[in-house]
This record gives C-alpha cells, sequence and structure tokens, in this order.
C-alpha cells in the first residue's frame, strides 16, 4: 500500500512537471499541431455585403489572399431592442429574421473570396437597457427574473438560428454563444449552460466557443462544455508608447502561464477569439483609453512589435487553436483605404505582412 501511494503522488509529480521556461507541459488528449491552427481574421462590417449601397451585391474580401487567413470570423453587432411602450410592461426582443437573412447573403460571398472556415460570433448589444447603463454590453444586466426570461428568450432564438446556418451552409464551422458578457455569464451562468445543451443536441457537428474579455476568462464557469476556450485578448500589458518585442513577451509571459493552467485543467484548448493591437502609441497598454481614431497621431512599429510578440508567444504551442485578429476592414465599391488611420484595421500597414508571413508556415 504504501509502495503505491509512493508511485501515485510520483506521476501526479510528474504529470505536472514544467518545461524549462516555467511553463506546464501540453496536458490536452487531443493535441492541436501547429499545422491545423486556426488561422482567422475578423470581419466587423459585415453589413457592408447586404448593403443597397454596395456594388450590385458583388463585393468579395481580400482577407484570404492579403493575409493568409483560412478562417474569418463574421462579428456582427445585433442590438436589442425595447418595446415595452408597444407590450407593456415591457418586451425584448432581438431582429433574429433580419439578421439571420444577411448571413445568408454574406457567407455566400466568403466562399466566394476563398473562405471555407466560418466562426459566427454575434456582437450582442444591450444598450440603455438594464441596471447599469453604461451601454458597454459587458454591464449589462436586469433587475428581474420576468426580466431575465424575455432576454435569454430572445437570446436563445437569435443564437439558435445562428446555429442553424451550419446546415444550410457547410463552411460554418464554429459558433461563438456570447461576446464579453462578465455581468450575464457571471449571474446565469445555468442559461448558458442550457443554450450549449440545446445547440449541441441539434447541431452535433457544429464547434462551440464564447468569447470572454480579457479581464472575464478566468470568472467563466462552463468551459468544459464547449470545444475552446474563448479569449479576446485585450490584456493591458507595456505602458510605453513603443514597447520592444521583448517588452511585450515578458508581459505576456504570466499570461500564458494562466492560460496554459486554464487549458489543462478543462483539458481544452485555447482560442484566441480576437487579437489586436492598434497602430497607434502606446498601442501594448489599456486600449481602451487611447485616443480617438484619426491619421494623425500613428505608429506601425508599436502596432508591428506587439504582433510580434503576440505570435512568439503563443503560436506555437499545442494548446493554443489559434485566433482571429481584430481587424480587417472592407471597402465599399470605390472606396480607398486609409493605411495611416490609426486603429484596429490592419489592410495595407506593415503588420499585415506580418500576418500573412506567419499564417503561410
Amino acid at each position: 500500500m504504501k509502495r503505491l501511494l509512493i508511485f501515485c503522488i510520483t506521476i501526479t509529480f510528474l504529470s505536472c512537471e514544467k518545461d524549462d521556461e516555467g511553463f506546464p507541459n501540453d496536458c490536452l488528449t487531443e493535441k492541436t499541431s501547429t499545422a491545423n491552427k486556426i488561422n482567422g481574421g475578423s470581419i466587423l462590417q459585415t453589413w457592408i455585403f447586404s448593403s443597397s449601397k454596395s456594388s450590385n451585391g458583388k463585393e468579395e474580401t481580400t482577407i484570404a489572399q492579403k493575409t493568409n487567413a483560412n478562417w474569418v470570423s463574421l462579428s456582427p453587432v445585433i442590438g436589442i431592442q425595447d418595446n415595452s411602450e408597444q407590450f407593456p410592461p415591457f418586451r425584448y426582443e432581438f431582429p433574429v429574421s433580419a439578421e439571420v437573412a444577411k448571413m445568408k447573403v454574406i457567407i455566400p460571398k466568403m466562399r466566394n473570396s476563398g473562405l471555407h472556415n466560418i466562426m459566427l460570433k454575434p456582437l450582442t448589444s444591450f444598450g440603455s437597457i438594464g441596471m447599469d447603463g453604461s451601454g458597454f454590453w459587458g454591464d449589462f444586466y436586469v433587475a428581474t427574473e420576468e426580466e431575465w426570461s424575455e432576454v435569454e428568450s430572445t437570446y436563445t432564438e437569435l443564437f439558435y438560428e445562428f446555429a442553424k446556418l451550419s446546415e444550410e451552409f457547410t463552411e460554418v464551422k464554429l459558433l461563438s454563444i456570447g461576446n464579453e458578457l462578465k455581468e450575464f455569464t457571471k449571474r446565469r451562468p445555468q442559461f448558458f449552460k442550457a443554450l450549449i445543451v440545446k445547440i449541441r443536441t441539434d447541431f452535433p457537428n457544429l464547434k462551440l466557443t464564447y468569447a470572454a474579455n480579457w479581464d472575464e476568462y478566468q470568472s467563466i464557469s462552463f468551459w468544459e462544455d464547449l470545444d475552446y476556450i474563448g479569449v479576446n485578448s485585450y490584456f493591458p500589458l507595456v505602458n510605453k508608447e513603443t514597447p520592444t518585442v521583448n517588452e511585450v513577451k515578458q508581459a505576456l509571459t504570466p499570461i500564458k502561464n494562466d492560460l496554459n493552467t486554464l487549458s489543462c485543467t478543462n483539458n481544452k484548448p485555447i482560442l484566441f477569439t480576437e487579437y489586436g493591437y492598434r497602430s497607434i502609441d502606446y498601442a501594448a497598454w489599456k486600449a481602451w483609453l487611447l485616443d480617438p481614431i484619426t491619421n494623425i497621431n500613428y505608429n506601425f512599429e508599436a502596432q508591428s512589435n506587439a504582433y510580434t510578440a503576440f505570435y512568439e508567444t503563443f503560436w506555437e504551442e499545442n494548446w493554443v487553436a489559434g485566433g482571429f485578429f481584430w481587424e480587417w476592414r472592407t471597402l465599399l465599391f470605390g472606396e480607398e483605404n486609409d493605411p495611416h488611420e490609426n486603429g484596429w484595421y490592419v489592410n495595407d500597414k506593415p503588420v499585415e505582412n506580418i500576418i500573412k508571413k506567419r499564417y503561410a508556415n
């Protein structure tokens, strides 16, 4: 018995052994090899592809050709409607039919652009509805069980209908069941667990994730029910105008350790549902405090260094499934891109070539 106990302790110790960098060894039962990385990009302006102002509806995107992306995340902002004046005392509703109709126009255009792997990631906006009233969807919650019932009913309908698109379009392979809903997920975890079960039951071939903000992922209680641990990687890293690659990598080290531990604990790979940096001074610091987007103060070096450090830190790890850079700009017919704007777009900036080289490997 004593020998058996010693043997078990030894095995436990070895299973937690760390490599030379101080990170726990890969512990996933199903490894995500580098060759199968999700090399993705994000498109927020999905409305362009179904806009009446577009060029006869023929728009395509060059994201695959210019960045070597093999996945795209379609991330429309979908606002909830408060019909309380028409339907007392209140009635919350997402415009489900209209949003699904747009997706049925957009998805074939992704296919025609050479993109055959799609993640649908609706960004649900609640406006001023709820107790917080800040307008940021991460702060959203309501006060009563009756209100929660209304919100959760229309939320379920929206994501169920988006999941159903995977039956019509084989390119739709992954669905994010929420994005940065810190208060919602904390207060109503059982709702999300039930939503996952419902979608899995009816769409067993559709992979699922949830896109947690950088300050939220540790509090999510339903990672084990999903296929990927989704993280929007906007961590504040280095408080300098133009940090070096090594400085950003050093700041990412404890984050890498935490994410690796989370992956091991849940036996799920990490998927960066969003990652990116603006082309501006302090690009690797607190993004939400940066100046508004202009074309006056741009810093390509800060953006490029941050992207390079991010890739060198995470992309070769077996427990990282890949991710989606934020973001790719889609142009209306005749519109020209301004590469000197200091926002999130990577189009025609030096970082575009960094992404292309990384995604080619």
